[in-house]
């Protein structure tokens, strides 16, 4: 009987030692973060699985981003009597209980998929006591939210740029009279928001504001002293008083409103404001800021990104 032996197919070798390499290569191996070769890190992918190193007696932790948790019964083992396993909020904490623990570990959070490889730690990958990843999607997540707050930015300008132009508004007075002893003064002012400065104050000047505005959305009462500020309240229709809703921009007051008159109270001492420039229908301010140049946008509230599909 003839044994006929054929000469090795150079197609079919290289065919079989590209596949061995394909599964040599299929599993990430961590690097280190910095100096100490035990913290490591990885980039995310969903399509990756990743090398964790591990020897006896050594603790390894997986981090997770701020705000990713695991899900209910969102953690398996291959071998779960080779391990140790702890999960929080911050990441899953394992530690090898056999000599030969390696088996593969999956954890599904509310925003992604890990899929790990648990092995011995060799010279090439000491034992990873911490592997932190970087995430690509975080990034472009944030990447696409800002892009978009700097078009809503622009979009809001644009519209407001189509009301008075900043530095046009017209130079007013802020006027006093009624105190004993004081004549009326007129302080002529030029601001870049101010559209209205046309206030009359009587009563007593101890509590009058250095300067004082509006930009027909809000108004500005600026005190450059380091007295006590008084209580500011606005004048209803009916004529009875309310505290005026307010926030501090350095040493100005600003009310969140525009009224035909304001009273101004401290202890015993009262200083009555009417407003002479008085709009019942104020101007609207696209911008939504008090600030030139800036605009106010409404907080979106992002809700968790849903488990990504491996096969995607």
């Amino acid at each position: 009987m003839t044994v006929r032996v054929f000469p090795a197919c150079p197609a079919l070798a290289l065919a079989t030692a590209l596949a061995a390499g394909t599964a040599a290569f299929a599993v990430e191996t961590p690097h280190s973060c910095g100096g100490d070769p035990h913290v490591q890190c990885a980039t995310y992918d969903p399509n990756q699985s990743y090398r964790v190193a591990t020897a006896a007696g050594t603790a390894v932790f997986i981090q997770f981003e701020p705000g990713e948790h695991v899900i209910d019964n969102g953690a398996g083992m291959g071998d779960r009597r080779a391990w140790s396993l702890g999960m929080n909020d911050s990441g899953a904490l394992l530690k090898p209980q056999a000599l030969q623990p390696q088996t593969n570990f999956l954890i599904v959070t509310n925003r992604r998929v890990y899929a790990i490889s648990l092995a011995d730690a060799t010279a090439v990958q000491p034992a990873t006591w911490i592997l932190r990843f970087n995430y690509p999607d975080t990034r472009a997540k944030a990447s696409a939210a800002q892009l978009r707050r700097e078009q809503e930015v622009t979009a809001t300008l644009g519209a407001a740029s189509h009301g008075p132009i900043p530095g046009t508004a017209p130079t007013a007075s802020l006027q006093a009279a009624g105190s004993p002893g004081v004549p009326p003064s007129v302080q002529a002012v030029s601001t870049a928001n101010a559209s209205n400065m046309q206030y009359m104050m009587r009563g007593d000047r101890v509590l009058a504001p250095t300067l004082l505005w509006d930009d027909g959305r809000f108004t500005y009462f600026k005190y450059s002293t380091t007295r006590d500020l008084p209580t500011i309240f606005t004048k209803l229709p009916d004529d009875s008083e309310a505290t005026a809703n307010y926030h501090m921009e350095g040493d100005t007051v600003v009310v969140h409103e525009v009224s035909k008159a304001f009273v101004i109270r401290y202890g015993q001492s009262v200083l009555g404001i009417r407003n002479d420039g008085y709009s019942p229908d104020g101007r609207y301010d696209a911008s939504g800021s008090s600030l030139p140049g800036t605009a106010r946008l409404t907080r979106r509230h992002e809700t968790s990104t849903p488990t990504p599909n491996p096969g995607s």
